[in-house]
């Protein structure tokens, strides 16, 4: 479970396992880069597929330090990560972990969330997140609904209680039109919106724009984040759970920047909320696949993973 967690920088960026994605995006290595990352196990992570635009730099740069670079896509690969960070943590008491989220996927976000749960079990682990949010650069476009399932089966939120009304928890992001398909899709009784709030207005605007008439057709509440504020970001959703889930099944739906889909994930994961599902809404090879820049900023969200001992 959560003991600590907070927004800083950790004082020294080097760490026993380090791992990243490597992707089609540029910022994949942009936080490696800039603080100059080192670990003694160093773990990218590849997705199979979409070997275009800036992978091949990606793949050069992170081989040329010595990074292991493994595919996501085979079904025994994070149970390797969790035997690695386990194995690594032996050593010492601590294990000093760092998770580069920018170019994740949510299902690698997932499998990763479920191989960190499982390592803590044995040992505590200090867990540095990183995010470099994209500039706002190509518009968005609107594509069909393809995927709508939990993002992994041990996701799926099964309740105890079915009969209840099914409530959604939603990050909202640019994409025309996604969000008021999840929701069409799903039929929700209430809805709970969070906008993140961060350093372009430009997204801002386009968020608003894309999410039109959700408000028409669907009881909903909305909350503002602010990105940069992840501590406080993810205590509100823990809050928000605490507070509907007796008489609420619950969904979430994280769309929206990485950063919230990884509070989600670690709040559902961490502390144990198997009953609270977490779903994934694509548009698969509909969508459009930008190599977007990477802003000058980096969020960190910081925890201190443990199981309580009896």
């Amino acid at each position: 479970m959560i003991t600590q967690e907070n927004n800083a920088p950790p004082e020294v960026f080097e760490f026993d396992v380090a791992i990243a994605a490597v992707g089609y995006e540029r910022r994949c290595r942009y936080i490696v880069e800039r603080y100059d990352i080192r670990a003694n196990r160093q773990i990218g992570l590849e997705f199979g597929f979409l070997k275009e635009a800036s992978f091949d730099e990606n793949q050069a740069f992170f081989s040329e330090r010595s990074w292991e670079i493994l595919d996501s896509r085979e079904a025994e690969i994070f149970d390797r990560v969790a035997v690695a960070l386990v194995e690594t943590a032996a050593a010492s008491e601590q294990l000093r972990l760092f998770v580069d989220i920018s170019s994740m996927s949510r299902e690698m976000m997932a499998n990763l969330a479920l191989a960190i749960d499982r390592a803590q079990a044995t040992r505590k682990i200090a867990l540095a997140i990183a995010y470099a949010p994209a500039q706002f650069g190509v518009p968005y476009k609107p594509a069909p609904i393809r995927l709508a399932a939990p993002v992994k089966p041990e996701l799926a939120g099964w309740s105890s209680r079915p009969d209840k009304p099914l409530g959604v928890i939603m990050g909202l992001g640019c994409e025309p039109g996604l969000g008021l398909g999840a929701l069409q899709v799903l039929e929700p009784h209430k809805a709970w919106l969070h906008a993140p709030r961060g350093f372009d207005h430009r997204f801002e605007d386009a968020l608003v724009k894309a999410n039109e008439h959700i408000d028409d057709i669907f009881d909903v509440t909305e909350f503002d984040y602010e990105l940069a504020e992840s501590t406080i970001a993810r205590g509100r959703i823990e809050a928000l759970m605490n507070s509907v889930d007796r008489s609420f099944r619950l969904i979430c739906i994280p769309f929206g920047p990485k950063i919230f889909a990884w509070l989600v994930l670690s709040t559902v994961v961490f502390q144990q909320r198997r009953n609270v599902g977490v779903w994934s809404f694509s548009s698969r090879e509909h969508a459009q696949a930008v190599d977007r820049s990477v802003s000058d900023e980096v969020i960190w969200h910081q925890m201190i993973l443990e199981t309580p001992r009896d």
